[in-house]
């Protein structure tokens, strides 16, 4: 019973907010209509150095000289060319321009999409009157009489069927109106397309802004994961070798410099980025005795190329935090490639992966695969097993073509 009173009581509460929904729904659509003209107008400013406005003005410039061109022609008859004849091309098409020009703008969009179909309905009833007004007032002015005012217009000339031009038709009535019915069609059509059209605009900003954002979080995530990591090994070395440590924690503020002026930007170039992986490489051999094997090389056909900062950090820290083995020989090789618009990174390393503790994550590599997910989605390759006694790790991308 509860329940049931519960979903009557929520269906009561839409139908009576139901048009404060929807004036809030259209108010975030003509937002998003906004923001979508500003953009096609930066764009078009950027790769149109004339002006909308101008094209348009030149546009109706054409439509309306056109009939005059034709006197351009000597074999036209001049005799045909009178106030009525160009009368009877300009009036219906500045007719239609304006009553197009309304509903496009105003009775449609804040009308007709809104479901207030009185005041859409009203509004163009309006139109086809004063439409018809205009073409018997048009015509009484180019015809009249001498003598002949206002109340020769209504009593003599606009109810009267026997007029030369102009009067109030059934037969005139049914093409305004088929016409008006036509106008508002195509300007309807017009602007459910163009709906369409921002809708998906606003969804695709809204999924751009949302990978933006977890893209953003997830770089935030591995600069602490990575100074964890790196002041846990400080740490240890503080009670073994005091002088090492301090070294390292040099090596460790260059690095952090570094890391902060260069990885705050969306993409680096790959020589920069390769320039980070050495310095930490160089801070985790201070670790290592002599008898530790490392080895980092790497070819850069275009170091300019943009790639995003610490993309293959992870992979670097895992190699040099599982090669430790205190009692066989340490390894790590890391071998850097980029070739074209591929970036391949391999590493092997001395097999000796610690313990897993009761509370650890994997928060380095599993961001590192939503990163890789997220930014090269069906352009990568990763894969990461066991040979005997060595751990290999091999990614390979697809570098965006406009970044190589």
């Amino acid at each position: 019973m509860t329940t049931k009173y519960a979903k009557s009581a929520f269906r009561a509460f839409l139908r009576r907010n139901y048009e404060r929904f929807a004036e809030l729904q259209e108010a975030q659509f003509e937002k998003g209509e906004r923001e979508l003209i500003e953009i096609m107008g930066d764009e078009n400013d950027a790769q149109y150095p004339i002006p909308t406005f101008v094209l348009m003005i030149l546009i109706w410039m054409f439509i309306l000289l056109f009939p005059l061109i034709l006197l351009l022609d000597p074999t036209y008859p001049l005799t045909q060319v009178s106030l009525i004849n160009l009368s009877c091309y300009y009036l219906p098409l500045l007719a239609t321009f304006l009553t197009f020009l309304v509903n496009q703008r105003y009775l449609v969009p804040k009308c007709f999409f809104r479901k207030r179909y009185a005041l859409f309905f009203a509004g163009n009833a309006v139109i086809l009157f004063l439409s018809l007004l205009g073409r018997e007032v048009f015509y009484f002015l180019i015809q009249r009489k001498a003598g002949e005012g206002i109340v020769d217009f209504f009593s003599n000339y606009c109810f009267s069927a026997g007029t030369v031009r102009g009067h109030f038709s059934v037969w005139t009535v049914l093409v305004f109106l088929i016409a008006l019915a036509l106008i508002c069609f195509v300007c309807i059509l017009i602007s459910m397309f163009s709906r369409l059209i921002i809708r998906a605009f606003i969804l695709r900003e809204k999924k751009r802004s949302t990978l933006e954002y977890e893209l953003k979080f997830l770089k935030n995530q591995l600069s602490p994961h990575f100074l964890f990591n790196t002041l846990n090994n400080i740490t240890s070395l503080i009670r073994i070798d005091p002088g090492l440590a301090e070294t390292s924690m040099t090596k460790l503020s260059q690095l952090i410099r570094v890391m902060l002026y260069q990885t705050g930007d969306k993409y680096i170039s790959l020589k920069e980025d390769v320039g980070i992986l050495e310095k930490y490489a160089e801070l985790e051999k201070l670790r290592h005795d002599d008898s530790f094997d490392f080895k980092f090389e790497y070819e850069l056909e275009n170091p300019d190329c943009q790639v995003e900062p610490l993309l293959m950090m992870p992979l670097m820290e895992n190699a040099m935090k599982h090669c430790v083995n205190p009692d066989g020989k340490s390894f790590a090789r890391i071998k850097i490639v980029q070739k074209g618009d591929e970036l391949s990174f391999v590493g092997e390393n001395s097999n000796f992966p610690r313990k897993a503790k009761p509370n650890a994550s994997g928060l380095g590599l599993s961001t590192f695969k939503k990163r890789l997910e997220l930014m090269y989605s069906g352009r990568y390759h990763y894969e990461g097993r066991v040979e005997g006694d060595v751990y290999i790790t091999e990614l390979k991308v697809k570098l965006k073509k406009d970044s190589v």
